[in-house]
Parts: structure tokens; sequence; C-alpha cells
């Protein structure tokens, strides 16, 4: 059994102080068998607990647990929903105290932390769960040394936002095929500069890392982690180029700097009517289809720079390894990753689903939106960047990007490296 030291280092971050270190095996570890097992029968009773993150997904998910139940009448799911700000750190307690539910969410950045220790199920033998269902991309995001230990629950991929009577009034035509950055920025800065007494930009700014910054390095020709990840590409010619791109537009005012953004969110820009671009995420059609400017509101491809690239994530959906309910939750996991499941939550609006073939009723759901496009993203997306020790690096990209984006491009992105590289060599 794993010492779980990498755990309890990263629960220190978080907040989870006081934690003994465990370097042994529970007293129970002779009831726990590490291989999956045989997948509990439709006759078979049993019970299940599964852990969330979102409580605007919630409806979905019970509405999966009931068609689950109409396979497997006699398996209780128990579906527990915490806030993803508390999230991870309930998380790694449970962890730490063997007490992880039996199914549970997880994301680019923990995953490999968890499949590093031995506390996710190896998936291999998992009946009915076939690669070939979710984008390659997404499967390579919850690999780790050649082995599968989540399926894909739904995805993202980045476009661009547009509110077209911004657009029109600034005498700028709305974007129809993927701009270059070169395109944006003139875009920017003639809206800026024909809106700007109105308080509206050209674009809506931040620092975002999946939706803004990770793609324009990526477009540059970078890439977040090099060398099998063991080193930092924030500080390669690329990353610069990308960091200086950003920094340029704020310099010359025709995008909002860091320090307006932290009181108006770029969100909360585009959304009230205040910027004519928003580069994001498909997540951002749940707020926008209620957004007061909904009609004037479209999203396009992403632009790019050297190269055309984009990035991919999505929840993956996990087991415990240690779970004393495999039967029952290698059924409700194999379900999770079917393509009923995936259709009742594209209907319901939830989530952009992983299954292949399941997502008409997603652009559907908001058919003002071409919703499409992010569909169209995942083919050629690269994976959402992240190593074992992912959340320790973040928190540097937290304290290091304002400043680079506000003058100290080329040093901060060295020290941001350096840092980085530290963390990197930990693990």
């Amino acid at each position: 059994m794993p010492t779980r030291r990498s755990l309890l280092g990263l629960a220190g971050l978080t907040g989870v102080a006081g934690l003994g270190a465990l370097s042994g095996c529970s007293s129970s570890d002779a009831q726990v068998d590490p291989e999956l097992g045989p997948m509990a029968t439709p006759e078979d009773s049993g019970t299940v607990t599964f852990q969330i993150w979102d409580k605007a997904q919630e409806p979905a998910m019970l509405g999966i647990v009931a068609a689950f139940n109409q396979h497997y009448p006699n398996i209780a799911v128990s579906v527990n929903t915490t806030g993803y700000a508390n999230y991870f750190e309930m998380l790694r307690i449970q962890a730490i105290g063997d007490e992880l539910p039996d199914v549970f969410w997880i994301n680019g950045p923990n995953f490999e932390l968890y499949a590093s220790e031995g506390m996710l199920q190896d998936l291999s033998g998992l009946e009915g769960m076939d690669p070939e269902n979710y984008p390659p991309n997404l499967n390579e995001l919850y690999t780790y040394q050649g082995v599968q230990y989540a399926i894909p629950k739904d995805f993202d991929t980045i476009g661009l936002w547009y509110n077209r009577e911004l657009l029109h009034r600034a005498g700028v035509d709305e974007p129809t095929e993927s701009w270059t950055w070169e395109q944006y920025r003139e875009v920017s800065e003639t809206v800026t500069r024909a809106l700007g007494s109105e308080q509206i930009w050209g674009n809506s700014g931040g620092l975002a890392p999946q939706a803004y910054i990770y793609p324009l390095i990526m477009q540059a020709g970078g890439q977040i982690l090099l060398d099998g990840k063991t080193k930092s590409g924030y500080d390669s010619p690329e990353a610069i180029e990308a960091f200086s791109f950003l920094e340029g537009m704020v310099a010359d005012g025709i995008a909002p700097d860091v320090r307006y953004t932290t009181e108006n969110t770029p969100k909360d820009l585009f959304n009230s009517g205040r910027a004519a671009l928003h580069q994001s995420g498909n997540w951002e059609a749940a707020v926008f289809k209620d957004s007061p400017v909904f009609d004037q509101l479209g999203v396009a491809p992403l632009m790019h720079g050297n190269r055309e690239a984009n990035v991919i994530h999505g929840i993956g959906q996990a087991m415990n390894a240690r779970s004393r309910n495999k039967p029952a939750a290698s059924a409700f996991l194999a379900f999770l990753g079917s393509e009923e499941a995936n259709l009742i939550q594209a209907a319901a609006g939830a989530a952009n689903p992983a299954f292949i073939g399941t997502n008409d009723a997603y652009v559907e759901s908001i058919p003002e939106f071409s919703l499409d496009i992010f569909i169209d993203a995942a083919e050629t997306a690269m994976a959402y960047p992240a190593s074992k020790n992912t959340e320790a690096w973040l928190r540097l990209e937290e304290l290091f990007f304002p400043k680079i984006v506000m003058g100290e491009v080329e040093s901060g992105a060295q020290e941001l490296a350096e840092r980085m590289n530290e963390v990197l060599a930990d693990e």
C-alpha cells in the first residue's frame, strides 16, 4: 500500500494540517481485493456512494441514478454533493482516512496524484468500458503509466464568444472563422477606441489558464510542460511571445488590466454587455443563456497564432481502489460511462457529454449558440497540462501571471519557470 506522502504534502498546502503520515496498511486491508473482480448482476443488491461537486448537475446525476435503478433495482446509490471550493480538500481527508467514496468525480489537475498513490481502481477490466467511445485526448488525460483509471464524463474546449451588436456598432464584422492574433488585437482596439467612453472593452481580458493562457502558448508553438513533465515551458520563446501579446494589449489600453478584472471579472464584463470578445469554454453557455444581452451573443472557433491549438478538459469518473462495494460500484460506473447516461446529462443541458455521438442533444439544448464548434475543436485539442502535483504549480501561476501581464514579461516568466521546475523536481 502506498505511503500517501504526496497526498499528505498536498493536503498541507490546502490547509488540511495536523494529519499523521500513513505509511502502513489499515487493519482491514485483508478484506480489500486490489483487483476489480466481477460486476454485480441485475439481481444483486448493494450500496454505492457517489461524490460530485456541482449542485447544478445534481438533478441530471439523480436522473442517471434513476435510470440505473431501472437496470439494477436492488443497488442503492447515494449522491453526495460538495462545493468545488472544498471538494478536493475533503477528498484528501477521505483518502488519508481510507474513507474515499466508492465512485467520485476527479479532474485533470488532481488525477495523477491519486492514480500514482494507488487510490484509483484500474479500469482495464471494467465490463462495457471501451475507450473508443471517448475522445482519445480525454482518455490520455485519465491514463497513468499506460493504465486508464477514470471514465471521461464530459468535455470542454475553448471558443471565441462575441457580442455581435458591439462589433457592429464599432463597424466590425462578427467572426465567422478562426481569426489570427493580429485580427483579434485589431478588432479589440477598434471596439475599445469606438466604445470606450461607455466603459466597453474590445475584449474581456483576464488570466484564465485553461481558457486564455494555455491556448495562446500552444498557438505560439509552445507547451506548458516539457521533457516528460519534468520541466516548465513558461520561459520558452513561445511562452514569452504569448505573454507579450497579452501584455501589449494591456499596456496599450485596449484590454483591461489585472486590477480592473479583479473587481470586474471577464465573464461579468462580457455577460453584462461591456466587452465585445471573450475567449472561454463551452461551460459559459449555461451562464450566457440567461444573460441580459443573450440575443446579441454568438460563438466562433478560437483564434490562432503560429498554429491552431485548443485545450480539452473534462471530468473523469473514478472508482476507489479500496472500495468494499466493488461489484455494485463497477455496475454503476459502467452505467455512468454508457451512451444512455451520457444522453441523459446531454438532454438536461448539464454538460457536454464525452461519449462520442451523444452531443446532439447538448448542442440542441441552446440552439441559439453554435455549440457544435466546441465539439469540432475536440478533434485536435491538446489535453489539459497536468502532473502529479499540479495544484502546487497552479498556485505559482496565480502568483506570477499578474506580474507578467502587467509588464514583467521576461523576468516574471523566468522566475515562474524556475519555481515551477522546483515543484516538478520534487514529484
